[in-house]
């Protein structure tokens, strides 16, 4: 292989629960969770309703769904089910070809609707198997270095700093969605303007991507190193200000903590090297210094979270996938280390006008957002998306 190239077969492993999610949503009317087994029934319709119809329930379930699963409290179809043919007629064995796929599930609240809601299932192959695309992990590899771009060099840093502030001037004017727009377009441009390294015949920049130094980073699919380990769970908010959780109607299918992805990474230095990348054992080294500038940021603003949720990331060296939003805001903090209030008022003036109801403005005085995104998983919270890359 020419020395240009370097070329390196990774490991990806799980630390805290990680969803990445395709389009597509299960909702109530898509599967049954079966809470006495704890388990998430993805049904095949067709026959689901050849079971009924055997069970002379077909016109029964046709009356379920029309008048009482539409209602906030009415009972779920395990429940009405369970009801109307029983319980021992519902389990794997006896439901049988009924059940398409199935996920596991601890969730249970005694004496109130045990429903999931919406349920964001974890993206599959073709084949079923569990992976993470590689345009998740170059996603994160991409963001990373441009933070660190921001942090090492500080004409670039200002340059970006002097368009992001434009948010400030405009948040509260009516159109500020569109005007966001703009200013984003920009910030976008003054990236990929320091990040141009090929040229046409004529010595002329390639327009967008086509002349990123990032095109010479390619990352495959990561894929399972044996069976993977998921389960449902649900979201938990923790305030900065709060003790305690509170818990948000949002379910997730999860990657369990442990389970293991194998994939490569292609670095064509020839490119990369314009913007100072040469190896990839630099580009994990970024990744790191990456994850520890979010991770101290956090660590530092949630005082009322227990730490044990920082220290089980200690492993981590990047956040993915769903729940992870505050991540996607790490290049405005990597732009404004030397002025982390502007940073988080920028942050703030964007979530205040894309959520309303929310009051980020008023509200959010310490840190943008004021919670911080949780799952409970074997008795303890997590923050969700934690992932080690290495060799």
């Amino acid at each position: 292989m020419s020395n240009r190239i370097d070329h390196a077969q990774l490991l990806l492993t799980v630390v805290s629960p990680t969803n990445i999610g395709g389009p597509e949503k299960l909702t109530t009317k898509d599967y049954m969770y079966n809470y006495d087994a704890g388990e998430v029934y993805l049904l095949n319709n067709y026959e689901w309703f050849r079971f009924l119809a055997r069970h002379n329930k077909l016109a029964e379930f046709e009356l379920y769904m029309q008048d009482e699963m539409v209602r906030p409290n009415g009972r779920t179809m395990y429940d009405w089910a369970k009801n109307t043919v029983g319980a021992a007629q519902l389990t794997k064995d006896a439901l049988g070809p009924v059940i398409g796929s199935i996920m596991k599930s601890s969730i249970y609240n005694k004496g109130r609707k045990n429903s999931l809601n919406d349920i964001t299932p974890q993206i599959r192959g073709a084949n079923g198997d569990v992976y993470i695309p590689g345009s998740s992990i170059k996603g994160v590899i991409d963001s990373a270095i441009i933070s660190h771009m921001l942090r090492n060099n500080k004409a670039f840093r200002s340059t970006v700093q002097r368009e992001l502030k434009k948010v400030l001037d405009v948040y509260k004017r009516k159109n500020a969605r569109n005007l966001f727009k703009d200013i984003f377009k920009m910030v976008n441009l003054v990236i990929l303007k320091h990040i141009h390294v090929l040229t046409n015949n004529e010595g002329k920049p390639f327009k967008a991507i086509l002349a990123s130094a990032f095109r010479g980073l390619s990352v495959s699919d990561a894929m399972p190193m044996g069976a993977i380990q998921t389960e449902v769970l649900k979201k938990e908010d923790s305030c900065i200000d709060e003790d305690g959780t509170h818990a948000i109607s949002v379910h997730r299918e999860c990657i369990l903590p442990n389970q293991k992805f194998s994939f490569t990474v292609t670095l064509d230095t020839a490119m990369t090297k314009e913007i100072g990348i040469t190896s990839i054992n630099q580009v994990l080294d970024i990744l790191q210094e990456d994850f520890d500038a979010t991770h101290k940021l956090l660590a530092s603003k949630f005082k009322k979270v227990s730490p044990s949720i920082f220290k089980a990331l200690e492993l981590a060296n990047a956040y993915i996938g769903s729940n992870t939003g505050f991540v996607q805001k790490t290049i405005i903090m990597a732009a404004f280390i030397d002025d982390e209030k502007t940073g988080i008022d920028i942050i703030k003036a964007i979530l205040d006008v894309n959520f309303q109801k929310a009051e980020h403005d008023r509200k959010d005085t310490i840190m943008a957002p004021r919670a911080i995104k949780l799952v409970k998983w074997n008795g303890n919270y997590y923050e969700m998306g934690g992932i080690h890359i290495g060799r």
